[in-house]
C-alpha cells in the first residue's frame, strides 16, 4: 500500500477530480467498499485527538475483521484542516477530526459553535448536543454544507493562552491572538479588544516563538500537547466556547458506502466518542496539573463583563442560528 504524503495527496486530488468529472459526479466518491480509510488532523502525536484517531483505526480493523484499514495522518502532515476538508470533499480523504465551527466557511450555520459565552457550563453544553436540538443542528449543517459530522468527542472549554498575563479585559486589549480562520472567532476577539490573527494551527508555535503573535486560544489539552506552554506560559480561564470534535466526512461519500461499511464506521465512531468524553473530562485536571508543574500561571475572568462585549454577535447571526441560540438559552436549568 503506498504511503500518502502531501505530494501524493495533491496528485490524488487531481485524479479524483478528473474521475468524478468522468463519472458525472462533482464531489465525493462512489466506492461502496473501501479497503482503506484516510483520516487526518492537525493535533500533536501525543494528543487525545490522535489517540482517538488511532483507537478509531483499531475499532474499524476489529469490527471489519481486518478488511478495512485506517491510515492516520496527525500534526497537519497533509496540511491545514482546510486542506484536508477540501480533500475529503472530493474523495481523496475520508475523515478530518475537527469541530463544527471549522465548517463556517461552508455554511453560516456552523457559526453556532463559535458564539461565545452561550452555555452556562459543561453540563448545559452536553445536554444540548446530546439531545434533539443537537441532532437537528448536525442535520441542518449537513444539508447546507455537504459535510456529515459523526460522533461527539467532547473537547472541553476554550481558554486564552498567551505570552503575557491577561487577568482582565483591559489586559486583553491589543493582544495579537491567533484564531482559526472562522469569522465568528475573529469578530469575538475583535469585540473583546484583541487583535485577532487567523493562522493555521500548525504555524502557531513558531509564530509565538518569533513574537509575531502574542498567543492563541484553544482547549487546555491543545496548550499541553501542541507544546504552546513552552512559548506562552500564561492561561486565562475564559471558558468562552464549549465544543465537540467530530469525524467530519463528506455526506455523499458516506451514503455511497455499503451497509456493512457504514455499520463498521458508525459502531467505531460511537465507541470512540464514548471513550473520548470520559478521557477528556478525566484528563482536564491532569493537563492543568502538568502545566502548573511546568510553570504556567492561571488567571480567572469576570465572565459577565466579557460576555456583554460580544452580545452583538448573537443579534447579527443567521436567523436559523438565532433560533438555535434561543432554544439553547431556554434549556438552561
Amino acid at each position: 500500500m503506498p504511503r500518502w504524503t502531501r505530494r501524493t495527496l495533491l496528485s490524488s486530488l487531481a485524479a479524483g477530480t478528473a474521475a468524478a468529472a468522468l463519472g458525472g459526479c462533482a464531489r465525493g466518491t462512489a466506492n461502496p467498499t473501501p479497503e482503506t480509510l484516510r483520516l487526518g488532523h492537525t493535533y500533536g502525536v501525543g494528543s487525545l485527538q490522535n489517540r482517538a484517531a488511532t483507537k478509531f483505526g483499531d475499532e474499524v480493523a476489529e469490527r471489519s475483521n481486518g478488511s478495512i484499514t485506517v491510515e492516520v495522518f496527525p500534526s497537519g502532515q497533509l496540511g491545514s484542516w482546510e486542506d484536508m476538508q477540501e480533500a475529503t470533499e472530493i474523495g481523496a480523504m475520508h475523515f478530518v477530526i475537527e469541530s463544527v465551527g471549522s465548517l463556517e466557511r461552508y455554511t453560516q450555520l456552523a457559526a453556532i459553535e463559535g458564539l461565545p459565552f452561550l452555555y452556562a457550563d459543561e453540563e448545559h453544553f452536553l445536554s444540548v448536543w446530546d439531545g434533539a436540538l443537537g441532532a437537528t443542528m448536525i442535520q441542518a449543517i449537513r444539508e447546507d454544507s455537504g459535510f456529515l459530522l459523526l460522533g461527539d468527542m467532547y473537547r472541553g472549554p476554550r481558554v486564552l493562552n498567551s505570552m503575557r498575563p491577561v487577568a482582565s479585559l483591559e489586559e486583553a486589549h491589543g493582544l495579537k491572538l491567533r484564531v482559526p480562520t472562522q469569522e465568528t472567532y475573529i469578530e469575538t476577539w475583535r469585540m473583546l479588544g484583541a487583535a485577532p490573527t487567523p493562522l493555521a494551527l500548525t504555524e502557531v508555535f513558531a509564530a509565538i516563538e518569533q513574537k509575531a503573535i502574542d498567543g492563541q486560544e484553544n482547549p487546555i489539552d491543545v496548550v499541553r500537547f501542541n507544546s504552546f506552554y513552552e512559548v506562552a506560559p500564561y492561561v486565562t480561564n475564559t471558558n468562552h466556547i464549549f465544543g465537540n470534535f467530530h469525524f467530519q466526512t463528506w455526506g455523499d461519500t458516506y451514503d455511497n458506502w455499503d451497509d456493512a461499511t457504514r455499520r463498521v464506521v458508525d459502531e467505531s465512531v460511537a465507541a470512540v466518542s464514548a471513550w473520548y468524553r470520559e478521557i477528556s473530562i478525566q484528563e482536564t485536571q491532569e493537563n492543568i496539573d502538568f502545566l502548573r508543574e511546568e510553570g504556567v500561571e492561571f488567571f480567572e475572568i469576570d465572565a459577565i463583563e466579557w460576555r456583554e462585549h460580544v452580545l452583538p454577535l448573537y443579534e447579527t447571526a443567521d436567523p436559523t442560528v438565532r433560533s438555535w441560540v434561543e432554544q439553547i438559552q431556554s434549556s438552561q436549568s
